[in-house]
């Protein structure tokens, strides 16, 4: 009898172990597809193979690193970008001290037109072997000869990124981004589109787009305000950047930038100096988990700001749109008021989500062409009894929230932060 009873128990699959958890999320996280990876997550959180506290502490627990020599280092690496397969040069520097059981701060780094990833470390090992900088100066994967904004570049950079994060034990929290010339305009484009992903940000002589259509990124510059920015430029540089870089720095004045800082050299023109920055001290800074969330945008892939993401625009909302400019009005301008007015038009077809944590599970928001946001929280952040209470547009919207591995594991699987483990989503309204 005792054996016909257990006799069920041994025919039925065998649940992993806990150990088995690193694995599974390894697996997940090196799928090369966004869209792989999604309908993997869930799939894996159908499977109930451990509690959602088990999945949040393998989560934080993940990743398993070797040792490297140090110095620097070139791959040929196949990264995944825009649905298709893109051989890439790699370059990685390793600061001698490097443990891999410790996360360390990561430079991403972007070279000039017509160069490569080859001797960019050069620029940066003094600071890198004092303060511990891992380097990444991947060759860029758009054969156009200087930045041309498109999202091949973008997602190329970021492609590298992932790559990097998966070899060596990069501080999510102190990821850094900076580019000299065509290296600058990807950092400005890149720290414009995905502001959430860097503790700080460091163009050298190249800068933000201001012109009509999907690659003005200059339209969401308030997501950048709240980043410690050290932008180095020569003042006899090109006109039309110098324009852009000073409209830039202006707003961001109005925006109250706590840590925003234009170097202009008088008597230098496509060039800088990087010894005018206290880098050490910069490459010392945090990206910490934030209490109020700003995210402008108008290209429906590009609308996460840390825990809130808009998931819905208001029909004005227009990445391609013209504005009609008074036309008198348009004559008596410089070309600097014209491009502040066009800025300001910009405003007009672009969408602004503001999201304040009050604690306890209550936030409040403000929005302009939104029509539905998300939450994504941790744990700490939600109510009693998962409780979530958001005021938005003179009305309460109020959320019963469970704790969700799926969640967890879909946020896991694009960004792999062991330091932020959202386990409930609170849609709105």
């Amino acid at each position: 009898m005792l054996a016909a009873a257990l006799l069920p128990c041994l025919l039925a699959p065998q649940q992993p172990a806990a150990a088995d958890l690193p694995r599974e999320l390894a697996r997940l996280v090196d799928l090369p597809t966004a869209s792989e990876r999604r309908t993997a997550a869930s799939a894996l959180a159908k499977k109930n193979l451990a509690t959602t506290a088990e999945w949040t502490a393998a989560c934080a627990a993940f990743g398993t690193f070797e040792a490297k020599e140090p110095g620097p280092s070139r791959q040929t690496v196949d990264l995944h970008v825009l649905g298709r397969t893109e051989a890439t040069e790699v370059f990685l520097y390793i600061p001698p001290g490097y443990d891999p059981s410790k996360p360390a701060p990561l430079l991403l780094w972007g070279h000039g037109a017509g160069g490569s990833g080859a001797r960019e470390h050069l620029l940066w090992q003094n600071v890198a072997d004092r303060v511990g900088l891992l380097v990444l100066a991947p060759t860029s994967v758009s054969k156009e000869p200087g930045y041309a904004f498109t999202p091949l570049e973008r997602e190329g950079a970021l492609a590298a990124l992932r790559w990097a994060r998966r070899t060596v034990n990069v501080d999510e929290n102190a990821i850094f981004v900076g580019g000299w010339s065509q290296g600058g305009s990807m950092t400005w484009d890149l720290a414009l589109r995905h502001p959430d992903l860097f503790a700080g940000v460091l163009p050298c002589v190249g800068g933000p787009r201001m012109e009509l259509g999907a690659r003005n990124n200059l339209r969401y510059l308030e997501n950048i305000a709240h980043l410690p920015i050290r932008d180095l430029q020569g003042s006899e540089d090109d006109p039309l950047l110098l324009m852009n870089l000073r409209l830039a720095f202006a707003r961001l004045k109005k925006l109250a930038a706590p840590d925003a800082v234009l170097h202009e050299f008088a008597d230098r023109g496509h060039d800088a100096d990087l010894g005018v920055v206290d880098w050490a001290a910069f490459f010392g800074k945090r990206r910490a988990e934030p209490q109020r969330v700003v995210r402008l945008a108008a290209d429906p892939a590009e609308t996460r700001a840390s825990w809130a993401a808009i998931t819905g625009f208001e029909a004005r909302v227009d990445v391609d749109v013209q504005p009609a400019v008074n036309a008198d009005t348009w004559q008596r301008l410089d070309e600097a008021g014209k491009r502040a007015l066009l800025l300001d038009r910009l405003a007009e077809y672009t969408a602004r989500l503001v999201v304040q944590d009050k604690g306890q599970g209550h936030f409040v928001a403000e929005s302009k062409l939104v029509k539905s946001f998300e939450l994504l929280l941790t744990a700490p952040r939600v109510g009693k009894d998962g409780a979530v209470e958001v005021r938005w547009q003179n009305r309460t919207v109020r959320k019963k929230t469970t704790l969700d591995p799926a969640v967890l594991l879909e946020d896991f699987a694009e960004r792999f932060d062991r330091t932020f483990l959202p386990v409930v989503r609170a849609v709105v309204p």
